[in-house]
């Protein structure tokens, strides 16, 4: 602005300082005087504008100087909200990362427990699959044994029908043998009726009949024939009581020379409870250790029978139960 009125005044002082001609008049003068009046109150209001303008630029300076320190206020203000907000993008970012390092280590966690549990389910399946034929096998095993079972009650139901007979013949023999010893009671009282009636002669005879290994000859028969009865009376009374004791000892050694059905279902019995098995698993060993022996279960010896209890006590484990399963028939006869 300045300027501008500088050049502008030079201007006018320039055409106001030629020299007039001699043509110039009063009037020409007086607006010289007029213009340059003019030109002192342009200048003052020129001078009085510039003043309010540096006024006004003044304000408006100070004005920009309070926005510019609210400005820069507010930047500060900005920055250290953006410092503030980088801080936590930093933090979040941090706890991001430890978040993606913990989720990582636990997805590794996961997995590593996720192959261990698919590692120990193939072990149960194959676990499993071991059972299932384990089962399978034992389902096989329990039929055979099952038809062994029966085959074994068969073979009992033989073995009690074959004792049965024995026990029939058995009876058959002492009814036999009973009527026998009713015949000869019978011949020896004849025998002896008649020796006294006849004499000393007859009743030696008698005596021949009855006991052909005592070939004895009759002496002295007038002193001692009394004496001789008596003698050979009971000598036949005590033939008659061996005959009587020697049947009842054969039939007893019939009938006690295998053992019968019924010790086997004992033997069974006891072996199951110190076993601790099911008794057709018991009778199934109880066989196969008699067959081991060489022999069966319908005709099994009875002096075999300590030799058989001591094979079946070494399939007992505990010490204690094997020595009371053997003390259990230890002394006792199972016939």
């Amino acid at each position: 602005m300045g300027k501008v009125y500088q050049i502008v005044r030079e201007v006018v002082q320039g055409t106001l300082n030629r020299t007039p001609g001699p043509t110039v008049s009063s009037q020409a003068i007086e607006s010289e005087d007029s213009l340059s009046e003019a030109l002192e109150d342009l200048d003052k209001l020129f001078a009085d504008g510039i003043r309010r303008l540096k006024a006004a630029v003044s304000d408006n300076r100070a004005v920009a100087l309070t926005k510019t320190k609210h400005a820069e206020q507010f930047i500060e203000g900005l920055k250290a909200h953006i410092s503030g907000l980088e801080a936590r993008v930093k933090e979040a970012e941090d706890t991001l990362h430890n978040q993606n390092v913990v989720g990582q280590k636990m997805e590794e966690s996961l997995r590593t427990e996720i192959d261990n549990l698919q590692r120990a389910l193939k072990e149960k399946e194959e676990s499993l699959q071991s059972r299932i034929s384990e089962v399978n096998d034992l389902r096989s095993k329990i039929d055979v044994l099952a038809e062994q079972v029966s085959q074994a009650e068969l073979a009992v139901s033989k073995a009690r029908g074959e004792a049965a007979t024995k026990v029939q013949e058995a009876e058959q023999v002492i009814e036999g043998l009973q009527a026998n010893i009713i015949v000869l009671e019978a011949t020896l009282k004849a025998k002896l009726c008649q020796g006294e009636q006849n004499g000393v002669d007859s009743t030696d005879s008698s005596i021949n009949v009855l006991d052909q290994d005592r070939n004895e000859p009759a002496t002295d028969l007038d002193g001692h024939s009394q004496l001789q009865r008596n003698g050979r009376t009971a000598s036949m009374a005590q033939a008659f009581a061996n005959l009587q004791a020697q049947a009842v000892a054969r039939i007893t050694e019939a009938g006690r020379e295998t053992v019968t059905p019924k010790a086997f279902v004992r033997i069974v019995t006891e072996f199951s409870k110190f076993a601790n098995v099911i008794e057709n698993i018991a009778s199934l060993i109880v066989r196969d250790h008699v067959r081991t022996l060489g022999e069966s279960m319908e005709q099994f010896p009875q002096k075999r029978l300590p030799e058989l209890l001591e094979s079946l006590s070494k399939e007992i484990s505990d010490n204690t139960l094997k020595a009371d399963f053997r003390a259990r028939f230890g002394d006792k006869t199972l016939g």
